[in-house]
């Protein structure tokens, strides 16, 4: 990560934000659309959130932890997004990719109703614990990470998953008893 010369009264070593937005724009347009559901929403509070580091690049004291930093105000931005804005979760453009395969003709249907369920099932739970889910599964992040990204304990960060799992796997065989 680059790093620029820092304007007076910042700390001595601060993240070049160019390489800050960079690194971590995709990743937190992913983590924004799934914890507010579509993609305007998303669009916005990636914004926020980059100019919110932009704006508080004097208060990251330690270079070495700037993706919890970042991750913490997206994940803040996201949930006050989600207070304003209850929507459902476009799930046709979650999806979209898809290689073609040699398997019969009803499996990429199979597959995008699998993709359907799952999407109804992660927005269906509580913004902690669907921030939580998304920042694990689709972001990667350890638990460790998500626990400073979110400011919480690392024993909080495996209850909130633990949690999400299981309302998850009761949703999805609901759901796919009806499929």
């Amino acid at each position: 990560m680059a790093y620029s010369i820092p304007a007076e009264g910042l700390p001595a070593i601060v993240p070049d934000f160019d390489t800050l937005f960079e690194t971590y724009q995709t990743e937190a347009l992913r983590a924004a659309y799934l914890i507010c559901g579509n993609r305007t929403d998303a669009e916005d509070v990636v914004q926020d959130t980059f100019v919110k580091c932009y704006e508080s690049m004097h208060q990251l004291h330690d270079p070495t932890r700037v993706k919890a930093w970042l991750f913490r105000i997206l994940t803040r931005t996201a949930w006050r997004a989600c207070q304003k804005h209850r929507r459902e979760l476009p799930v046709e453009n979650l999806y979209d990719s898809q290689e073609p395969t040699d398997e019969d003709a009803s499996a990429p249907l199979l597959r995008a109703d699998r993709a359907r369920a799952v999407a109804r099932a992660l927005q269906s739970l509580e913004p902690k614990q669907r921030t939580t889910a998304v920042l694990y599964y689709y972001n990667d992040m350890s638990v460790r990470e998500i626990a400073q990204a979110m400011g919480c304990f690392e024993g909080t960060v495996k209850s909130r998953l633990y949690h999400a799992r299981q309302h998850l796997k009761e949703s999805l065989e609901v759901e796919f008893d009806e499929i």
